[in-house]
């Protein structure tokens, strides 16, 4: 029996591979169709308003979802219901897929699963009951070229405490213009009541009460939204498929039970090899099979895989950790929005700098993983950066979905500010026991100096009567000297000019003071050189001979000796 099933399955497929399928995209939607060109693009513009007028209510500009969403329009609802076993939604090999009938109506169960798919994969952990109730809101929106319709009642069955908390928000005139400050405040981790202040300047028991008065009086009314401005014949370009890009397309519909055998027919016929293998890989892993699934990814790379998903799930199998590397930059490079291969790249990152940068990145794409929020703000600590350690708490206890999960979240924030406070004190004491040591060092550097200067200075009491004594300094020594009274000392240009009367023959003598702080002074009494006139002060003083016309000096001022 299976086999017959199968076998029909392939007969399908292959029949309507033969058939011309065509495929429109845009904002990261696909929408592939053999029932015709106006079917698929009509889908598609409904498909892209629905995005954007989800993204309208919860002040995302672009709303987009990881993996991206892909439309299949079929002919005829008995066509798809045999391509897919019945099943309109599902995850496929790398696409979020939505199967359709141009002839049936669209149930409100695609909106709803389309709804939860956005939020789960791309929006922040917004409160349950708010999420429960756009999903329901958003089921019953109605679409017409860029005439968007949202608040069509669900069935009186259905009609939740939820449901009507956001139809209220959405449709009343006292909520409808501030429900987007509601939930951007919430997707930002603001406290839940002052969210709901900030938007109606009410608190939530007050929307609760106005909520009481909404459901009695069940005048439940629509309102019109604003739609992107696309024109379907205009903005989506046609891109024909071939029939083996269809069958694989119809593969991934059927993941995980009969779409085996069509890699399997795709592989023989070498063609689309590396999505093929990508196919059979995902089987193999979702059998446990992972020596058999890292195969296939290895194959599927091997073939040059433009999906980024192969590369992923062959870093996670492999063992060697530069080729695990390899993939993994290969898979980024494919696909930036890829949150795993982020947060994967983060542990083999050695610098905190990188690894904070792809926990950041990872986080980002996929909010309400509440492991990368956790790794974020300890890499943060890590580094020192507690601001940023307590942002990435919140966004962690945002993400929690338990009441113990969230505790931790908010034990672990409020523990930054001590941390903080002791990592400071620890620096500080670094700080100054660093400067100890460095003064301590100087001491004793200074100290050896010293007793070097003595050591060598003992040495001449011991010098034999006929050994050559060496004098310790082996610098320039200075040819000019002078013996006389220091009689002015002349500061009005940019270098001291010291005024000196010869004892011997009484002439004046001018010599420049160039380096003071490389001048030796020695000798008693007041050694300080103040400018102006000095006092009668007996002095010897050496010099380095070069005359100077500009200043009337002999030369420059090596040694001076006060007696």
């Amino acid at each position: 029996m299976r086999r017959w099933r199968l076998g029909l399955v392939l007969l399908t497929v292959c029949c309507l591979a033969d058939d011309r399928w065509v495929m429109f995209s845009h904002r990261g939607i696909e929408a592939l169709t053999n029932a015709g060109e106006r079917p698929g693009r009509e889908a598609l513009a409904r498909f892209v308003q629905f995005q954007h007028s989800l993204g309208q209510v919860l002040r995302i500009d672009e709303l987009d979802s990881h993996p991206p969403l892909r439309i299949l329009i079929f002919r005829n609802e008995a066509e798809r219901s045999r391509s897919c076993s019945g099943q309109m939604v599902r995850m496929g090999r790398d696409r979020f897929v939505v199967s359709l009938a141009a002839d049936a109506q669209m149930p409100r169960e695609v909106f709803k699963s389309c709804a939860r798919h956005y939020l789960e994969t791309s929006v922040e952990r917004l409160p349950p009951v708010l999420e429960r109730g756009l999903i329901e809101l958003y089921s019953t929106i109605q679409i017409a070229a860029t005439r968007i319709t949202l608040g069509a009642p669900v069935p009186e069955a259905e009609r939740s405490k939820e449901w009507a908390r956001l139809h209220m928000m959405a449709t009343d005139p006292d909520y409808s213009g501030k429900v987007r400050v509601l939930f951007y405040n919430l997707r930002r981790g603001v406290d839940e009541g002052v969210a709901y202040r900030n938007a109606f300047a009410k608190s939530p028991p007050e929307v609760e009460r106005d909520l009481e008065r909404y459901v009695s009086a069940r005048n439940y009314q629509t309102v019109p939204l604003s739609g992107l401005p696309i024109s379907p014949e205009r903005d989506f370009r046609l891109t024909p498929l071939s029939p083996d890009e269809v069958q694989l397309a119809l593969a991934d519909l059927l993941l995980p039970q009969s779409s085996a055998i069509i890699y399997q027919a795709l592989l023989q016929k070498k063609t689309l090899v590396a999505e093929s293998e990508e196919g059979l890989g995902l089987l193999a892993l979702g059998e446990k099979r992972r020596e058999e699934a890292r195969l296939h990814f290895a194959s599927a790379i091997g073939a040059q895989a433009k999906s980024a998903r192969p590369y992923l799930e062959y870093a996670r199998l492999e063992s060697a950790p530069d080729k695990a590397r390899a993939a993994l930059e290969k898979a980024l490079s494919l696909n930036p929005k890829l949150a795993e291969a982020h947060f994967l790249m983060a542990a083999r990152e050695p610098e905190l700098g990188n690894r904070s940068e792809h926990l950041k990145a990872a986080a980002n794409l996929e909010p309400r993983r509440i492991d990368y929020w956790r790794a974020l703000a300890e890499n943060y600590i890590a580094a020192h950066d507690y601001r940023s350690a307590a942002k990435a708490w919140t966004a962690a206890e945002q993400a929690a979905t338990t009441d113990a999960e969230k505790t931790g979240m908010r034990q672990a924030r409020a523990a930054i500010e001590q941390q903080r406070l002791d990592y400071e004190a620890a620096e500080r004491k670094r700080i100054e026991d660093e400067k100890q040591r460095e003064i301590q060092k100087l001491k004793e550097q200074a100290l050896a100096e010293l007793r070097a200067l003595e050591a060598k200075a003992s040495q001449g009491s011991t010098v034999k009567p006929d050994e050559k004594v060496e004098p310790w300094w082996d610098g320039p020594k200075p040819q000019g000297k002078v013996a006389g009274f220091l009689r002015q000392v002349d500061c009005k240009g940019k270098i001291p000019r010291l005024v000196i009367q010869n004892k011997e023959d009484g002439k004046v003598v001018q010599l420049l003071l160039r380096n003071p702080s490389q001048v030796a002074i020695i000798g008693g009494g007041e050694q300080s050189l103040a400018c102006g006139p000095q006092k009668e002060r007996p002095v010897v003083v050496e010099y380095f001979p070069k005359q100077d016309g500009k200043t009337a000096t002999a030369g420059d001022v090596a040694t001076i000796e006060f007696r």
